[in-house]
């Protein structure tokens, strides 16, 4: 494949720019198509990982890939790092490492991948560290010698400056100086003494200055200083060699992690370079299709899209049973822009980079892409225009099967057009019968019509406006297109009487196809306005449900503020009701004085949860599911769905009892706030707690006309015997004992309240009384 015929280095030199190394940029224009479809779709899949990577968090920069390689190559063969290349390669380190965590913070197989490929480096790191300071420099205290060595290096050179400072200070000296200073010469301090009085010091002269009026010499009080911090000199960097060498050689271990760590690194600045184009060109993944097919929805040239230019999305679609679209259309049309495009879409998905196409989009993995595009004479071959594309054409004959696409651009159009017409066809017949996937383009007449429905050909148009003779770049299938280049002519300025001179001499034959792709463009045309009408609807019927979801949004946000306060509300009546009970100012007043007073969400709250019909009990109560019954005052367990008389069969404790489906809820509502109390006389509400040692009645089998006067008689013992929490056991039956019993303690001058069992304290079964003081 030329693949400079479809714009493909074009693409790799943009993609090239979003890498951070040289390294990287070089990977990315050598970008080339991989061995498999899985390959292929794996690497679309660490691209989008990358691309989430991105929008995530930071990434490093890979520029020290460009100066890693030495360093590694040295150290693969032990020598020894200076401390310039132990800089760079701390650098490399904190650059994985940096990498590393950025892969750990975002999930995915492409990051958990790349991150376990990078070792922790930290221990590496300490040790550079502790040899090299942040700025580069030497640590002094990289080992113990080093740090003795530097401290007597600094005491050294403090004795040596201070002697010479007395020595400038001595008056005798004054005639004798050129200036009043201490400099170093070749590592040794001295002063500066006029030329002509170096006899008068008694010294070595080490230097003199260019004009030759001043000499530089050592007074001999300080030789023996300067002879020991040469020696000092000497030592620190004996020992720094010594330092760098162990260094080197510990890190020289790591050799290949270093060298994983650097293939990681590329790699992922590779990555993140696609995935930074992918970006700008909205790109997704697609689909490799098994069933051979090529469906591309919203296609777009990337190029252009990474231009700024405003680019038609088209739709394109073949199959096994149509697999050559012969494109047709205007000059200046756009088809080479859609030929190239699709070229690039093939090229892109067979090398793992996701396509600037929609969502949804398919394609098989083609093993061949060849684009003959373009002028193609070649002087060094003595080939003209038409053997070179003779030449390319006569290639792409020896290709077979569904793994293969070719784009011809123009076929045959260089020569005669009748005998260009007749080759055109023989070589798209077989296009037809190798089986391969073609997209052709062409202005030649004859090609297109007389196809054999079988044959496999699918005609392609790209639309032109007749009303403003202008181009809208839209593709339409099944149909052919008019050349137009008449109008086209007549758009660019061609005088009208060379227009209607030309239409005078085309043929008979001319003149007729003309007639009738005229009547197809008229079908076209409407075709293209209810089209453009049906794409304008679905957009605006998006945009309001776009609105509708919106304000059902803000309807749900403002009705839970709403609840919210109203909530909040509610509990400060409460408390404020608690506080007056407390206070014992609510003695004249009953529950549903009180109630009347509470806010509208608290009365309603009883109906959370509760079913409104009984299809929606049976969807919310399975079989198997909790409930609270409003009847028993407590939680039962769902054992079917409601009978033809809507009675269910439920599990309370270990006793089974048919229930009226209206009487369950939900267990989002409280038990404990199901039941009321009976307030009397007093009207102060107190919670009866239950008591396992209180006194027991049991009433459960008796006549209600012998249950009542054993109850009286009950109460009256337990009020001689100060009994205050007692327990009446009376069972469920047909609760004709239970009303009566409750009706009987309402009325009863001993009771002061009486409250239902809860599911903790025998249940509905048992009712537990508070006598009166």
């Amino acid at each position: 494949m030329t693949k400079s015929e479809l714009d493909w280095q074009e693409l790799l030199q943009t993609l090239s720019t979003h890498a951070t190394s040289e390294r990287g940029k070089e990977a990315c224009l050598k970008t080339e198509a991989l061995p498999n479809a899985e390959s292929a779709k794996n690497s679309m899949e660490n691209i989008l990982s990358g691309q989430a990577l991105l929008s995530e968090t930071e990434t490093p920069e890979f520029s020290i890939l460009d100066s890693i390689g030495p360093i590694l190559d040295r150290l693969n063969i032990h020598a020894v790092l200076d401390i310039k290349e132990l800089v760079f390669l701390r650098s490399f380190l904190n650059t994985a490492d940096a990498l590393k965590a950025a892969l750990k913070a975002h999930k995915s197989p492409w990051s958990d991948s790349a991150s376990a490929k990078l070792a922790d480096f930290k221990p590496q790191l300490s040790a550079i560290n502790h040899v090299v300071a942040p700025n580069g420099d030497i640590n002094e205290d990289a080992s113990r010698t080093l740090s003795s060595l530097c401290e007597e290096r600094r005491r050294l050179s403090r004795d040596i400056a201070r002697t010479l400072d007395q020595i400038i200070a001595r008056r005798q000296m004054e005639n004798y100086l050129q200036d009043k200073y201490v400099t170093n010469r070749e590592g040794r301090m001295v002063i500066p003494v006029k030329s002509g009085n170096q006899h008068d010091v008694k010294g070595l002269i080490h230097d003199a200055s260019q004009t030759k009026q001043t000499v530089f010499m050592e007074p001999e009080e300080v030789v023996p200083l300067n002879n020991r911090l040469r020696e000092v000199q000497i030592q620190i960097q004996d020992e720094i060699i010594k330092i760098l060498t162990e260094l080197s050689h510990h890190l020289a271990r790591f050799h290949n992690s270093f060298v994983n760590a650097d293939e990681t690194l590329l790699n992922c600045e590779v990555t993140l370079a696609k995935s930074r184009l992918n970006k700008r060109l909205s790109g997704h993944l697609i689909h490799f299709s098994e069933n051979k097919e090529i469906s591309l929805k919203d296609l777009r040239h990337p190029l252009l899209v990474l231009q700024g230019v405003e680019v038609v999305p088209n739709a394109v679609s073949l199959n096994k049973d149509k697999r050559v679209l012969l494109l047709s259309g205007p000059n200046a049309g756009g088809k080479t822009i859609l030929l190239k495009a699709l070229g690039l879409a093939a090229q892109m998905a067979r090398s793992g980079m996701p396509l600037a196409a929609a969502e949804g989009s398919r394609l098989p993995f083609f093993e061949i892409v060849d684009p003959i595009i373009g002028d193609l004479q070649s002087v060094d071959q003595n080939l003209s225009s038409f053997s070179s594309h003779m030449s390319r054409l006569t290639k792409a004959l020896t290709y077979n099967g569904f793994e293969t696409l070719v784009l011809v651009d123009e076929i045959c159009g260089t020569t005669d057009p009748e005998e260009g017409a007749a080759l055109a066809r023989s070589f798209i017949e077989n296009f037809c019968h190798q089986k391969i996937f073609a997209v052709v383009t062409s202005h030649l007449g004859p090609l297109k019509e007389n196809w054999p429905p079988d044959l496999g050909v699918e005609h392609g148009s790209l639309e032109f406006d007749t009303r403003t003779n202008r181009p809208t770049f839209q593709l339409l299938l099944g149909i052919p297109g008019r050349s137009l280049a008449l109008s086209v002519a007549q758009r660019w300025g061609v005088p009208q009487e060379v227009i209607e001179r030309a239409r005078s001499y085309l043929s008979p034959v001319s003149k007729r196809r003309s007639s009738e792709l005229e009547e197809i463009e008229s079908f076209k045309q409407q075709i293209l306005e209810l089209k453009n009408q049906t794409t304008k609807d679905r957009d605006e019927a998006r945009k309001s449900k776009e609105t509708y979801l919106e304000l059902v949004k803000k309807f749900r946000e403002q009705k839970d503020r709403w609840l919210e306060k109203a909530s909040e509300k509610a509990q400060k009546k409460i408390e404020n009701l608690i506080e007056e009970a407390r206070q014992d100012r609510l003695k004249n007043r009953t529950l549903h004085d009180l109630k009347s007073e509470l806010p509208e969400i608290i009365k309603a709250k009883g109906n959370s949860g509760k079913p409104q019909s009984l299809d929606e009990f049976k969807n919310l109560f399975k079989p198997g599911t909790p409930a609270f019954s409003t009847r028993l005052g407590r939680q039962v367990l769902i054992q079917g769905e409601p009978d033809s008389k809507g009675q269910v069969l439920v599990l309370a404790d270990s006793m089974r009892v048919q229930l009226p489906w209206h009487g369950l809820v939900s267990m989002n509502v409280n038990p404990s706030e199901e039941k009321s109390v009976t307030i009397r006389r007093s009207g102060a509400a107190s919670a009866i707690p239950t008591d396992d040692d209180a006194p027991e009645l049991d009433l459960r089998g008796k006549r209600i006309d012998d249950a009542l006067p054993i109850l009286e008689k009950w109460l009256d013992d337990c009020m001689r015997n100060q009994k205050d929490n007692i327990k009446i056991i009376h069972g469920y039956g047909t609760e004709q004992l239970k009303k009566s019993v409750r009706q009987f303690l309402s009325k009863s001058r001993y009771v002061q309240t009486w409250k239902a069992g809860d599911a903790s304290s025998g249940g509905d079964g048992v009712t537990w009384v508070s006598l009166s003081d």
